[in-house]
C-alpha cells in the first residue's frame, strides 16, 4: 500500500525528476495570492424565470440506457462579474438536469477538463456508463462561462494583423525566426482575447461562483462532483471557496492544483514524453506482427517516427506540403490520453507515413488514410473505425457526417492560427475582424501571475525542447505574458472541507503524477489519494482500466465510504494483449490486487468517449 514513508519517497522522486525543472523556471516571484471576497448571490438571478426543454442529446442518451430519465437543457443569467453584478451585461450558462430515478442523494455536476471542455452531455454520459447515477443523483451538466453553448468568449482580431503574422515551418527548431513567430502569436492573442470586456471574466473562480448560483438555483444542499483534468483545478477552487457546500468529489486526473497554473504547463512536456516512450512506442514495438513498417523496438519505432517527422518538415520548408511535423506530435499528444487510442495513435503515425511516400497532392488524402488503415491487422482494427480515422483527416464527406466529434484532431492555438489565416486571406479589407473563438488559455492567465518577459519562455523552451525530444517545445511563449488584466489567484488550504477522492494515473501524459501526489501532500488533511501502477490513461473513474480504482469510487460516490489510508491500484492491459507490462516509474507497484473478473478491455459509452476525446483534441489551446 502507499503509506505515508512511500508517499514521501515518491516525492523525493518527483522532486529528483522534476522540481528542479520548477524551482529553477519558475515565472517571476509575485506577491502571494490572496481569497477574493465571496459575493452573495443577488436575488434576482434566483428568482429568474428558467425556460427549459429536452435537450438536444436527450434521445442520444436514451438509445444509450432506454431507462435514462430525461435531461432538459436551459441557458440562466448570471453577473459577467459576480465581484460588480451591475457594472457589466449579464451573461448566459448553458446547463442540463434531470431529476433522479429513485431516492435522491443530492445533486452531482461534473467538468470534462479543458480550461474550456464543454461538459453540458458529461454528467448524463458518464450516467451511461455507471446508471446508478441516474437512479442516485439529481444529474446537472453546464458549458464553463465563456465556452460551448454558454455566452462564447470571442477572440477578435483583424485580417491585417493575421496576415502580419509570421511563419515557421516547424515550432520545433528553436531558431530566430520560431522566436519571433512566437512572441507574435502570442500578443496577437492576448490582444485578440482581451478586446472585449467579457475576456477577464473567463476565469476559475468566476466560473466556481457560476457553479454555487446552479446548487442554489436548484436548491441542492450541497454539490457532488466529479471532475476531469482542469476539472479537478475547478474542484480544489470551489472546495476552497464554498467548504460547507462539498459533498462527495471524485478529482480524476489531476492538476497541480495547489500551485500555479505555469507549474502546470511546465510538467506537460515531461509527462507527455514519458507516456509515449514507456508505454505507446513499446506497445507498437511489440505489436509488429499487425502493424507493418514500424518496426519491432521502441528504438526502431522512434527512428521511424522521427524520420517520417522529419520528411514532413523537409516538403513544408520546400513549400510542397501543408502537412506539418508540429502538427502529427500534437495529434499524437492528444491520442494517448486513451489507451484504446493508442490504435489512433499508430494511424496517425501511418498515415504520415503514407503522405511523406506520396506527398504529390500536397496534403493527407483518403488514400493515404486507407493505405494506413491496410496496415493494421484486423485485430487492431477492431478497436477504431475507418471512418472515424477519414473523418479525422477531413478526407470524407460521409465519414465526417457519421463519425462527428469522435474523430476529432487536435486542435491547439497554432492550428487555430492557421485556420484564421485562411479566414483573414479571403478578407476585403484589412480592418475586417476574425473571431480566433474561445481559446482556453484565457483561462489560464485570469487564474495565476505569469511572467510578462517573453525571453523567459523561449529559453524555456529551447532548453525543453533539448530535454524532452517529443514535445518539450509545446509550451512557446503564452499569451499570458502579454496579458493586460491582474489574476484572481486564490491560496487552497481547504480549511473546512470535508475529504475528497484523488485519482491518479502513474503514467498520465497530460496531468503529471508528481503534480498530483504534490497537491496530494499540501491537502492531506482532507484528501485520499488512489495511485494506479502502470496505468496511463487520461481519466480513470467510469470506465477506468483499473477495476481496483473504479470499485474505490463507487464506494465513496453511492456509499460515502473513502479508503482509511492513501491506495496503490492495479490496472487491465492495454490493448489487444492479454498481461499489464510493467513501467519503471514513481509508484512502488505494491497494488491494491485487481479483480479477475474484471479485467480486460474497457469499452466506455460512445457518447462519454466523444466529450473525453474532444477535451483531449482542444487541449493544447
Amino acid at each position: 500500500m502507499f503509506t505515508p514513508r512511500k508517499i514521501a519517497v515518491a516525492t523525493a522522486t518527483a522532486a529528483a525528476l522534476v522540481l528542479p525543472l520548477l524551482t529553477a523556471t519558475t515565472a517571476a516571484a509575485a506577491p502571494k495570492p490572496t481569497d477574493p471576497p465571496t459575493p452573495a448571490i443577488p436575488q434576482q438571478y434566483l428568482d429568474q424565470p428558467v425556460q427549459w426543454s429536452v435537450c438536444a442529446f436527450d434521445a442520444q442518451i436514451k438509445a444509450l440506457y432506454p431507462a435514462a430519465p430525461t435531461t432538459n437543457c436551459a441557458k440562466v443569467k448570471v453577473p459577467m462579474d459576480w465581484a460588480n453584478p451591475t457594472a457589466h451585461p449579464d451573461v448566459e450558462v448553458a446547463i442540463s438536469y434531470s431529476k433522479a430515478t429513485g431516492t435522491s442523494k443530492g445533486l452531482m455536476a461534473s467538468n470534462p477538463g479543458g480550461p474550456g471542455g464543454a461538459g453540458l452531455t458529461l454528467s448524463a454520459a458518464l450516467a451511461t456508463d455507471k446508471p446508478q447515477l441516474f437512479s442516485d443523483f439529481d444529474l446537472v451538466g453546464f458549458d464553463p462561462r465563456g465556452f460551448g453553448q454558454s455566452t462564447p468568449l470571442q477572440c477578435i482580431t483583424t485580417a491585417e494583423k493575421l496576415n502580419a503574422l509570421p511563419v515557421t515551418p516547424d515550432y520545433k527548431e528553436r531558431t530566430k525566426l520560431t522566436h519571433k513567430v512566437e512572441v507574435a502569436e502570442a500578443k496577437l492573442q492576448a490582444d485578440a482575447c482581451a478586446a472585449t470586456e467579457f475576456g477577464q471574466f473567463v476565469s476559475s473562480q468566476q466560473t466556481v461562483y457560476d457553479m454555487e448560483f446552479i446548487r442554489a438555483l436548484l436548491k441542492a444542499r450541497q454539490l457532488n462532483f466529479i471532475g476531469y483534468s482542469y476539472g479537478t483545478w475547478l474542484g480544489g477552487w470551489y472546495a476552497d471557496t464554498y467548504p460547507n457546500r462539498v459533498g462527495r468529489f471524485v478529482l480524476d486526473s489531476n492538476m497541480d492544483w495547489t500551485h500555479t497554473q505555469w507549474d502546470n504547463v511546465n510538467f506537460d512536456p515531461f509527462s507527455g514524453q514519458r507516456r509515449r516512450d514507456t508505454q505507446l512506442f513499446p506497445w507498437i514495438a511489440r505489436h509488429a506482427d499487425q502493424i507493418t513498417g514500424l518496426g519491432k523496438t521502441p528504438a526502431q519505432v522512434l527512428a521511424k517516427y522521427n524520420g517520417i517527422r522529419a520528411s514532413l518538415v523537409t516538403l513544408v520548408k520546400a513549400g510542397e506540403s501543408d502537412v506539418r511535423g508540429d502538427g502529427l506530435d500534437g495529434n499524437i499528444y492528444s491520442a494517448i490520453y486513451g489507451n484504446v487510442r493508442f490504435i489512433r495513435a499508430t494511424m496517425d503515425i501511418l498515415v504520415h507515413d503514407e503522405f511523406v511516400k506520396d506527398p504529390d497532392a500536397g496534403t493527407v488524402t483518403v488514400q493515404h488514410v486507407d493505405r494506413a488503415w491496410a496496415r493494421l491487422a484486423p485485430e487492431l482494427q477492431a478497436f477504431d473505425t475507418l471512418a472515424a480515422i477519414r473523418a479525422r483527416y477531413g478526407v470524407s464527406a460521409a465519414a465526417l457526417s457519421t463519425a462527428g466529434v469522435a474523430a476529432a484532431q487536435a486542435d491547439t492555438v497554432k492550428s487555430v492560427l492557421a485556420d484564421a489565416r485562411e479566414t483573414a486571406a479571403r478578407a476585403t479589407s484589412g480592418d475586417q475582424p476574425v473571431n480566433l473563438g474561445a481559446i482556453g488559455t484565457t483561462v489560464r492567465c485570469n487564474d495565476t501571475a505569469w511572467n510578462t518577459d517573453p525571453n523567459f519562455y523561449l529559453k524555456e523552451a529551447d532548453r525543453m525542447a533539448k530535454k524532452y525530444t517529443f514535445f518539450g517545445y509545446m509550451n512557446g511563449v503564452p499569451m499570458c505574458a502579454f496579458w493586460k488584466y491582474a489574476p484572481q489567484d486564490r491560496k487552497l488550504d481547504l480549511k473546512g472541507s470535508p475529504r475528497m477522492l484523488i485519482v491518479q494515473g502513474e503514467l498520465d501524459p497530460a496531468t503529471a503524477y508528481e503534480g498530483s501526489l504534490r497537491t496530494h501532500n499540501d491537502t492531506k488533511q482532507v484528501t485520499r489519494f488512489v495511485a494506479i501502477d502502470d496505468e496511463g490513461q487520461h481519466g480513470q473513474y467510469i470506465g477506468s482500466a483499473s477495476a481496483c480504482a473504479e470499485a474505490i469510487g463507487d464506494r465513496f460516490v453511492f456509499g460515502g465510504e473513502l479508503p482509511g489510508k492513501d491506495q496503490v491500484c492495479g490496472t487491465s492491459p492495454l490493448p489487444a494483449e492479454l498481461s499489464v507490462y510493467p513501467v519503471k516509474g514513481p509508484v512502488d507497484g505494491k497494488a491494491v490486487p485487481l479483480p479477475k473478473s474484471k479485467a480486460g478491455s474497457v469499452k466506455v459509452s460512445p457518447l462519454l468517449q466523444q466529450t473525453l476525446d474532444m477535451v483531449a483534441a482542444s487541449t493544447l489551446r
